[in-house]
């Protein structure tokens, strides 16, 4: 059995490598790569989709729409951190600095007194409204949301590594704990701040484990590239700016359009968006594998890889358009006037697979100048969009909002990485 085994996975890559030829991709490590990534994403995408069934049926549209209004200014709080710590911690790792994980904990903690005041004082000023629902839940969000954020960072550690399959398990730990946690809290918790409150607070003592079990299996040396942590900072100005104003589609549709609507619209986003994320590996793939190539070979490849993406995103939102009917009647009968919305929405799979992978490459060749335009442009016509489109066509007009904004963002980003000349670093050359 042993023996079959051995020869099933030899005739396996034998056959991704006679695809190369077609593909010019290293097709061996993109599928063991997109295992891992894509398994873990299969696994979570399963289980959030029965998460959802049980915020439908479990919990009233009103409830669960302050919950998703809460999970809003959490991200908030989570886009006034050193996110972008996670791909400059990814890109000097892949390049033998693993000293970037302590060093970038430390200072994503520094940092963390940041969102920590702001979410206090949004707190203060709900319950100063006697809104005390929101209130308790920005407490949590203060205290707790920078944590979480913060140990995520093993996840960039193992990445840089490609260690892939580690990473799948590490994080299986972290979802299988806070999906029994939360399903148990939805059948006997019927309050949006207790709700978040399992959740951030499970996330919290799960992802630091993680991050405990990260630095006792690795033990990371102690070399450190001088431009991660600056490098850092300068993704999470770009990614911070992005976040805050793309959350706000969100925080608009509960302040215009009422708690029931959000629970609508968030419902009519949830699957495309998580359906998108199958591509993601792609990315997560890629970002080690051009951070250690130059930019005129990126360049050189990058146009038919992007082809190859649209084209199996493409074939997944037709599937997900003809199947959404039956999935809502099957899932969510209480929203089925959400179905026509999900399925305009779905076109959203195609552009941020193709999106993703560009944006990957500007981060792996140090763009600074290109992803600061990008951050700051995308965001911008976002919300410039989305305020009249809104108060025009309601649900509708925040959709086609994002879809427009994506399809422009494509244009940008690829005109300023072929624009660019490229940062080349020593190992790359």
């Amino acid at each position: 059995m042993i023996e079959l085994m051995a020869n099933l996975k030899i005739r396996i890559i034998s056959l991704l490598r006679s695809s190369e030829k077609y593909t010019k991709t290293d097709m061996v490590y993109l599928v063991k790569t997109g295992f891992w990534v894509n398994l873990n994403f299969i696994i979570t995408s399963v289980l959030a989709v029965l998460l959802s069934v049980a915020f439908a049926n479990f919990l009233s549209p009103e409830t669960y729409g302050t919950y998703q209004y809460l999970l809003s200014l959490s991200a908030l709080a989570s886009a006034l951190m050193l996110g972008g710590m996670t791909n400059a911690v990814t890109q000097a790792v892949a390049r033998g600095y693993e000293g970037a994980l302590r060093t970038s904990v430390r200072a994503q903690l520094q940092w963390a007194v940041v969102p920590g005041i702001l979410s206090i004082a949004g707190a203060i000023y709900y319950f100063l409204h006697s809104n005390n629902e929101i209130g308790i839940g920005l407490v949590c969000i203060a205290f707790l949301t920078p944590l979480v954020n913060t140990f995520s960072t093993y996840a960039a550690f193992l990445n840089g590594k490609k260690e892939f399959k580690k990473g799948f398990q590490f994080n299986l730990i972290i979802t299988i704990t806070y999906y029994v946690s939360i399903f148990i809290a939805i059948i006997f918790l019927k309050n949006a701040p207790l709700l978040l409150l399992v959740n951030i607070g499970v996330n919290t003592i799960a992802t630091a484990y993680v991050y405990w079990k990260t630095l006792k299996s690795y033990r990371p040396n102690d070399s450190v590239d001088p431009e991660t942590i600056p490098y850092g900072k300068h993704l999470s100005v770009i990614n911070a700016f992005g976040t805050i104003l793309t959350q706000l589609d969100s925080i608009l549709v509960f302040h215009f359009l009422g708690p029931i609507n959000l629970a609508v619209y968030s419902f009519a986003t949830m699957i495309p968006e998580k359906a998108s994320g199958f591509f993601n590996f792609i990315g997560v793939a890629s970002l080690p594998k051009f951070s250690n190539q130059t930019h005129a070979s990126i360049k050189e490849n990058i146009l038919p890889k992007l082809a190859r993406v649209a084209v199996f995103a493409s074939l997944a939102t037709i599937a997900y358009i003809l199947c959404a009917p039956y999935l809502f009647h099957l899932l969510f009968p209480r929203y089925m006037n959400t179905v026509w919305y999900t399925q305009v929405y779905a076109v959203i799979i195609v552009l941020l697979a193709v999106l993703n992978m560009i944006t990957t490459a500007l981060i792996a060749k140090q763009l600074k100048r290109e992803l600061y335009i990008v951050g700051l442009l995308n965001p911008l016509l976002l919300v410039f969009l989305q305020i009249p489109l809104l108060l025009s066509y309601g649900i509708l007009g925040m959709l086609f909002a994002r879809i427009l904004t994506d399809s422009i963002a494509i244009v940008v980003t690829l005109f300023l990485f072929f624009r660019a000349t490229g940062h080349e670093s020593p190992q790359s050359l």
